[in-house]
């Protein structure tokens, strides 16, 4: 793992609050050369410590308005492969392998009650899946992919 220094942690931050924020913009606020901000942002990039540049949908607005967590316990030997099938379907966000009583967690959004019925049952005919539970988000407290490492708070 490559040592960042306040520069670069400096350069997250912004980014983190908009990806969309230029290059001569990060070494304004910085009091930086641009060259010396492409450079670190490019090792940054080549290094893998930035891994991409994305958006952050409203999925609400986009007509996706429920959101749920589902939980699977699956064959040990098969959990991986599990993994790969739920990581393939459209309306999964995050896929985790966890420890506990269950093997995997899974965040996906749904338009409405329905299509969340068939991805469960879709779901549960995976051979190598032995049990899920499945439960609705009703409210989001907080979601921020960045926090807390590069939160300015």
């Amino acid at each position: 793992m490559r040592h960042l220094d306040d520069i670069d942690m400096r350069i997250l931050k912004i980014l983190a609050r908009n990806s969309r924020t230029s290059i001569r913009e990060i070494a304004r606020e910085l009091g930086l050369a641009v060259s010396t901000v492409h450079a670190r942002l490019q090792r940054l990039i080549s290094t893998g410590i930035i891994k991409k540049f994305t958006i952050i949908p409203d999925y609400d607005s986009l007509g996706y308005t429920i959101s749920a967590l589902m939980l699977l316990q699956v064959e040990g030997e098969k959990i991986i492969d599990a993994e790969k099938v739920l990581a393939t379907e459209p309306n999964v966000i995050a896929v985790y392998d966890i420890t506990g009583d269950y093997d995997v967690a899974v965040i996906a959004r749904f338009r409405d009650v329905n299509d969340l019925d068939d991805f469960v049952k879709r779901i549960n005919r995976i051979p190598f899946v032995k049990r899920t539970v499945t439960s609705i988000i009703l409210r989001v407290t907080k979601e921020d992919i960045a926090s807390p490492i590069l939160s300015d708070n």
